[in-house]
């Protein structure tokens, strides 16, 4: 399981794909640096939902 911002979604499809693999990834806006600790928090508090979701599935993802 990976998080990352939105601007990689394309990057990471491409390099699923070329390499067969279906990564659990949770996506947060872009850019994250200069951010305040405030505004972390709050990107961290949207992400978690999505987070713990992945962490539970009794899916396997990936390879």
């Amino acid at each position: 399981m990976a998080i990352a911002t939105e601007a990689f979604q394309p990057a990471a499809a491409a390099q699923a794909r070329t390499l067969g693999f279906d990564p659990a990834l949770a996506w947060v806006p872009h850019p994250i640096q200069n951010r305040t600790p405030e505004e972390l928090a709050a990107i961290a508090d949207a992400a978690l939902d999505d987070v713990l979701k992945m962490l539970s599935s009794p899916e396997p993802r990936g390879v």
